[in-house]
């Protein structure tokens, strides 16, 4: 989709109508531009800037495009307006050169749009949305190009940008990501990462909050940089599992083979070996040990392994991944389970499962289940 100049003029329309300059005419010239101004005058702040009111409306198409009901693909979005919208924010946003300017652009858009209000795997282009099914396989080749689930798909990019793609995986879902590189991605329930379609430059950067296990391939001319809101993560080649839900209060870092180096907030640095877990804790490395990796990487299989656990804890992981409140009294919550849970696409199977292990009780009121002795 190509951008005309007036379009091209957005952010600076923008901080001309912060500034109280009267261009409504000026604004209103540009294709779909009144759906712009409604957008700027419904915005509560008493002052905005440019960047912040693109953004507000690219979430809004987005939203209400994904709510829509479609077939296996969802290709284009429902109009043009949605379409050159969807463009002019995404390419204003993610499509920068700076070293330091992208991970404020990462951060900034995987604020944007919550996993719980999607029922699919979310392919989010540059100017497309596509549904995926669960367990989707999206491949990018070494030029950019995206196949999913061996079907190739046709997105337009502009070859002289940095292209970034974003996957949003919703409760109760899994894909995997093969990127231009090589590198495997595979994402769990209510995750998001956001990468290049084709990487550049000296470095490989990409975004993830959820819970991700990444085989990265070796390349050492090329480092590998993981962002994410209270660290950074630097490899040449390696395996490793990285879990940082909001809902869980901090990132743990588990490595399977290799080395990496992981920065957190304070600049403090973390080397890490096979078998290492790394806890971070508001931005702060907060203790590294040893562990059994499989405990942490056994989700990609379907199972979780208890061993020992209390049962607060594995129903907290339970709440995340099929996106439902779980509560344990005071009188089971520190109960100990062993043994392994299969996640099963039924929250009630494994729900019961649990009770074969430990007898308690389930109540679901309120869209809340609650267990108790």
């Amino acid at each position: 989709m190509n951008i005309g100049t007036r379009d091209n003029n957005l952010p600076e329309l923008f901080d001309k109508l912060n500034s109280h300059q009267d261009i409504e005419e000026e604004f209103v010239s540009i294709p779909k531009g009144e759906k712009l101004l409604f957008f700027w005058k419904e915005c509560k702040q008493d002052e905005v800037d440019s960047a912040s009111i693109i953004e507000k409306t690219r979430q809004k198409i987005r939203y209400n495009t994904i709510k829509r009901k479609r077939s296996h693909f969802l290709v284009v979005s429902a109009s043009i307006a949605a379409s050159v919208l969807v463009c002019i924010s995404t390419i204003y946003f993610l499509n920068q050169k700076s070293e330091k300017g992208i991970r404020i652009e990462f951060n900034t858009i995987a604020e944007q749009l919550d996993n719980k209000i999607l029922e699919d795997v979310t392919l989010i282009t540059s100017n497309e949305q596509v549904k995926l099914n669960n367990n989707a396989y999206v491949l990018y080749s070494k030029d950019g190009n995206v196949a999913i689930d061996s079907q190739e798909i046709s997105v337009e990019e502009n070859k002289d940008e940095i292209n970034y793609n974003q996957l949003l995986v919703p409760a109760g879902k899994r894909a995997k990501v093969k990127l231009s590189d090589g590198t495997i991605l595979t994402v769990n329930s209510l995750s998001k990462v956001i990468y290049p379609a084709s990487f550049t430059g000296n470095v490989r950067k990409i975004y993830a909050q959820g819970e991700v296990f990444l085989d990265v391939a070796h390349d050492k001319k090329h480092p590998f940089i993981v962002e994410s809101n209270d660290f950074s993560l630097r490899v040449l080649g390696t395996k490793f599992n990285i879990s940082n839900y909001k809902e869980m209060g901090e990132t743990t870092i588990v490595l399977v083979e290799g080395s990496v180096e992981v920065t957190d907030t304070n600049e403090n640095k973390a080397k890490l070996s096979p078998n290492d877990l790394l806890n971070i804790t508001n931005g702060a490395v907060n203790g590294q040990k040893k562990v059994n990796v499989n405990e942490y990487i056994s989700w990609m299989n379907g199972i979780l392994f208890l061993n020992g656990k209390d049962l607060e804890s594995i129903t907290q992981k339970l709440s995340i991944y099929y996106g439902v409140s779980i509560c344990c009294s005071s009188v089971v919550a520190d109960k100990k389970i062993y043994g392994k849970l299969e996640l099963k696409e039924n929250l009630a199977d494994v729900l019961e499962c649990i009770q074969q292990l430990l007898p308690v009780t389930i109540e679901n009121k309120d869209a809340i289940i609650y267990l108790d002795k």
